[in-house]
């Protein structure tokens, strides 16, 4: 990292900081891919378990192919790639999102991919792209869908529920205002009234009355990332807070006085959504026995149950992250 990402709010911008609730389909797809450049020594201990099943699955030809396209417009060490491929429509959803990139015109694409020239020399064949050729955006669009269908969504109620997790502690530092909650955005560093942090290149990120749309991310793991245009609705992603610390022995000892032994082990196992069979396996315990301690962690307002297909899947409340966070 040889630079610094500094992104300028006004007084008006803080009416207009947006947190997202949820994780974005597309910027995860890429920041996946970029995982999976990664040696495990430089990724944070939650990724290994996905890098290590994503290896296993890019086995398959037309997977590795999907990879190497995408790779070759986003490579994990590039100081820019072109922003054409992660529209804001992806907040929408994936299909809002690709309808948006298959429409991406030729003007742009030009545009964003001598940007991206600038800073390292691209394959030949995106000259093809460059050029406004419709049949090869239409290639990158489903080489994306592919990636994110094979790789990601299979992993997605994790990846979702570490993100929810991210957002209700952010919700809860925004009681004492968007600066406080701006303040806890590592590896972000606010200064009234420049947030700043390490990033590949030195950029300004000026945002002129019109906010910022702040996104969590399960696979952002160093740097946070922006939008480059400034003309583009501000975009900042950044990586989600590490999971909640193991209660130490003491702590854990006071859990269970309160709580009971089981209900706090039950309490203390949900560190991403389980259901109640995953969470029974997990600690040896009847499932019954499981089913009645939710239950009880649900009444009290520490787990939240919710309907997730055929399953109901159980995740630790903000009040049940404040428990088990020790003093």
């Amino acid at each position: 990292m040889g630079g610094v990402l500094r992104v300028h709010f006004s007084d008006r911008d803080f009416r207009h900081v947006r947190l997202a609730r949820s994780a974005d389909p597309v910027w995860e797809a890429f920041l996946g891919l970029h995982v999976l450049t990664t040696s495990l020594a430089r990724l944070p201990r939650r990724l290994h378990p996905w890098r290590r099943r994503a290896v296993q699955r890019l086995r398959d030809d037309d997977l590795r192919a999907a990879s190497r396209l995408l790779r070759d417009l986003a490579p994990a060490d590039a100081a820019y790639f072109p922003d054409f491929l992660t529209p804001a429509e992806s907040a929408e959803g994936m299909a809002a999102a690709l309808q948006t990139l298959r429409a991406t015109p030729g003007a742009r694409l030009a545009r964003e991919l001598r940007e991206a020239a600038r800073y390292r020399t691209l394959p030949g064949w995106t000259r093809r792209l460059a050029s406004g050729d419709r049949a090869l955006l239409d290639q990158v669009a489903d080489a994306v869908l592919h990636f994110h269908t094979r790789l990601i969504a299979p992993d997605w109620s994790e990846v979702e529920a570490t993100v929810a997790a991210d957002w209700e502690r952010r919700m809860e530092t925004l009681e004492g205002g968007p600066v406080a909650m701006l303040g806890t955005l590592a590896p972000f560093t606010w200064r009234d009234p420049v947030l700043t942090a390490p990033y590949p290149v030195n950029a300004d990120l000026r945002l002129v009355g019109r906010g910022v749309r702040l996104v969590p991310s399960f696979f952002c793991h160093t740097a946070p990332i922006a939008i480059a245009d400034p003309s583009l609705p501000p975009v900042v992603v950044y990586p989600v807070r590490g999971e909640p610390r193991e209660p130490g022995t003491r702590h854990a000892d006071a859990l269970a006085t309160l709580l009971g032994t089981g209900r706090a082990r039950v309490l203390s196992a949900l560190t991403v959504k389980f259901t109640t069979g995953s969470v029974a396996v997990r600690l040896g315990m009847p499932a019954s026995t499981v089913s009645g301690h939710l239950k009880v962690l649900r009444d009290a307002g520490l787990v939240h149950s919710e309907r997730d297909g055929a399953h109901v899947v159980h995740r630790l409340t903000g009040r049940g992250r404040h428990l088990l966070r020790p003093p």
